[in-house]
């Protein structure tokens, strides 16, 4: 087969393909190999054998011209691809409102509420960790079984003191008095959390045991989008604020109630051992986790976010040498709560934003994500709140600025050879190593041939343009389809920001036409 536009060979741009032949020898080089072709005989006269040698030369020359085809023209043209409508949501970027608390409950969300891929989950860890080294996975199977069956993806925390909830320390530690607590009212709390040592050698021994049997059960599940790290302080967010070791009148004598650098660099060592299909972030970067294989969450997203000041996120990982960790590893947040419900629209018009951006902050989220290179975002409450059009187009218009957007902007085929070249249009990289699928259907559109292409689509960078080429063995084709395999059963699929995306098949991309090779 090969590739067609409109029936006929396209010419757009040509590749020389194959390049062998270059440098004949023998006959095509233009050099005299026989006698007398072309030359006077000594003793012969003049061109004794006129025939013979007109014969030699039409075949030489007919050879030659042959070889020079092969060696410099295409083996079959390229056919551009043109420009789709960026989609309206893909799996594993844009914005995403928390699951239900309880998976067995539906989801409450307004008949406004935008198109998404993925939903956010706390889970107390005193569900999981049930006793030194034992552990009870279905509070994870449940939200897990339960999100996919939207056809979402999961993107989780575990928490061990989130204020106002009941404490998840795992009650092994709290019922032998192996782990010291603090009571503490700040951040709305009321008693009804506790803070933990957690530089207490068993709550380290906990949590790094933990980790290590998490990665070893749902490392690579298709069903976990993203993990946030999680575990260590107020909501899991990485710091004990107010608690800090600053004083301050809600900590008059400056405690630290924060994990030690040292461990803290512990627990990132023990996600990064752990995982190594699913991506894992972690929420402050540093020189230590730098060094690590992690991606980075803000949960100040768009309110602290740009490096106007020295403790933002963008500040923090310029100092910390990550300012191109997004080019393997992800980035993700939570929009700011306190202004999800202004910040799109107007942000001028949050409750105090003229006294917050005076001081500093920035009410900008377009700005935060082409600076962070985000591909994901909790924002709640653009799902349970009625948006007017207005709001919703916002909305729409932030989360598809997110992450990826992967393009075919060309392909060909040429017998059974496929190739096609995908480019990244978006701000980050996609992060998993999904397959490449081509698809061959005859007149009737039928399915005659399927085949995974080789390549890597985490390779395709925003701006960069990379060929992923492969087989497929189609009797009778006359259409070819692209998808990227979402290896998650019943998950969304991922659309190409392409002309002939669902043309053909939903979630599927139609390339073009094929005919029979010629001769």
């Amino acid at each position: 087969m090969k590739s067609r536009n409109d029936g006929t060979p396209a010419a757009e741009s040509q590749d020389s393909g194959d390049s062998t032949g270059s440098s004949a020898s023998g006959p095509c080089r233009g050099d005299p190999q026989e006698p007398g072709a072309g030359t006077q005989q000594e003793g012969r006269g003049l061109w004794t054998r006129p025939r013979i040698v007109v014969a030699i030369v039409s075949i030489t020359a007919i050879i030659c011209f042959a070889a020079g085809l092969r060696a410099y023209l295409p083996r079959e043209s390229w056919i551009e691809v043109g420009a789709g409508p960026s989609p309206a949501s893909n799996p594993l970027k844009g914005m995403m409102p928390f699951a239900p608390a309880d998976p067995a409950e539906a989801p409450q969300l307004a008949e406004s509420a935008p198109p998404h891929t993925m939903e956010w989950v706390y889970i107390p860890l005193n569900e999981v960790v049930t006793g030194p080294g034992a552990y009870d996975w279905r509070a994870v199977e449940d939200r897990l079984e339960a999100i996919s069956s939207r056809g979402h993806q999961t993107v989780l925390r575990f928490y061990v003191d989130y204020p106002g909830r009941p404490s998840a320390l795992p009650d092994y530690l709290v019922e032998e008095g192996r782990v010291r607590t603090r009571s503490y009212t700040v951040n709305g709390n009321d008693g009804a959390s506790v803070s933990p040592d957690y530089n207490d050698p068993d709550m380290m021994e906990m949590l790094t045991s933990f980790i290590s049997a998490f990665g070893q059960e749902y490392d690579g599940d298709p069903r976990l989008g993203f993990i946030t790290q999680g575990l260590v302080g107020f909501w899991g967010e990485g710091h004990t604020w107010p608690m800090n070791g600053t004083r301050s009148p809600a900590n008059p004598s400056g405690e630290d109630w924060m994990a030690t650098e040292a461990n803290q660099e512990a627990l990132v060592a023990a996600w990064d051992e752990a995982f190594d299909t699913t991506p894992t972030l972690t929420r402050y970067p540093t020189p230590a986790s730098a060094e690590h294989a992690v991606g980075y969450h803000d949960d100040s997203f768009g309110y602290a976010t740009l490096d106007n000041a020295d403790w933002h996120f963008m500040s923090l990982m310029k100092r910390a040498g990550a300012t191109a960790v997004w080019q393997t590893q992800p980035i993700g947040g939570e929009v700011y709560p306190e202004i999800q419900d202004c910040v799109l629209l107007t942000p001028s018009d949050c409750p105090q934003a003229a006294r917050d951006m005076s001081s500093g902050r920035n009410y900008d989220v377009p700005g935060s994500i082409r600076a962070t290179h985000a591909s994901w975002l909790i924002n709640n409450w653009a799902f349970t709140a009625p948006l007017d059009s207005a709001q919703r187009d916002r909305v729409l218009e932030a989360s598809s600025a997110t992450g990826y957007e992967l393009a075919v902007t060309r392909w060909r085929m040429d017998g059974e050879r496929v190739e096609v070249e995908l480019t990244n249009h978006g701000v980050a990289p996609f992060y998993y190593d999904w397959d490449l699928e081509v698809i061959a259907l005859d007149d009737a559109g039928q399915e005659v041939g399927r085949s995974t292409l080789d390549g890597d689509l985490r390779a395709v960078l925003p701006g960069t343009e990379v060929a992923f080429s492969g087989e497929v063995s189609g009797p009778g084709a006359t259409t070819v389809l692209l998808r990227a395999v979402n290896p998650m059963e019943g998950g969304a699929p991922l659309r190409f920001a392409s002309a002939g995306q669902d043309t053909t098949w939903e979630g599927y991309l139609t390339l073009g036409t094929a005919g029979p090779q010629e001769d």
